[in-house]
């Protein structure tokens, strides 16, 4: 828990604290995915209103009847949901360890898989913690104010601009590029450099080259997607 705190105040003291340790942080984990578990269920309202908004943009029509059952649904099923939301996001702890793991075998680095896993760990507190925030803010401006379902960031640069003026795939960019994606680039070079005994630079280019395939997929992922909608003509 220590370790965990001194992340947000002091990351080198933490870093190497992690590297002198054997111990698995496992209070961390749990923590994380407790806060994962209740940003799902905040915002159940907010995909609601997205699924919505994503029919309307379709054409299909919804009756208040037929909307209401899709609710009671959705309600139903919140917590089957925020589970799933947990196993996919232990899924996607491993899969970014395994990716920055071969990434530092490849530069040659001394680093476990273990002290990758916990890296991963800790830093991803902080993009967590944005999508938290995130969802604050959403409910702060009010749910039914939501009138785009791609416009529910807000804390990137895409907050700067709108999906019609520079396009979904460009805003959907945009929106990744926020204070605490950076942070994490910033935490995981940091970690890197002292967990694997490298210098600074060589641990922000195999963090930067990760950091720019996760934040790539979900773009290329809405840029297929968007395409396809449009070669269907539903959008």
């Amino acid at each position: 828990m220590d370790m965990l705190l001194k992340i947000f105040y002091s990351p080198v003291m933490a870093f190497r604290a992690m590297k002198d340790t054997e111990k698995f942080p496992t209070m961390s984990l749990i923590i994380l995915l407790v806060i994962v578990i209740i940003n799902n269920i905040l915002m159940i309202p907010v995909t609601s209103k997205v699924s919505e908004l994503s029919f309307s943009s379709m054409g299909v029509q919804m009756s208040d009847e037929q909307m209401e059952y899709a609710l009671q649904i959705m309600h139903k099923f919140r917590y089957l949901s925020a589970l799933s939301g947990v196993l996919s996001y232990c899924f996607m702890l491993v899969i970014y360890t395994l990716i920055i793991w071969v990434f530092t075998k490849i530069a040659k680095c001394k680093v476990s898989f273990q002290k990758t896993l916990e890296l991963v760990i800790h830093c991803c507190f902080v993009v967590v913690i944005g999508s938290l925030v995130n969802t604050f803010i959403l409910y702060y401006q009010g749910i039914e104010t939501i009138e785009n379902m791609y416009e529910i960031s807000l804390t990137g640069l895409n907050v700067l601009t709108s999906s019609e003026s520079v396009g979904v795939v460009l805003y959907t960019f945009l929106s990744l590029i926020n204070p605490f994606q950076v942070w994490f680039l910033a935490l995981l070079t940091v970690g890197m450099a002292i967990l694997a005994d490298v210098k600074y630079d060589k641990a922000f280019f195999i963090s930067f080259i990760f950091w720019a395939i996760i934040t790539a997929f979900p773009v290329i992922v809405i840029f297929f997607t968007h395409s396809l909608l449009q070669s269907s003509g539903l959008m």
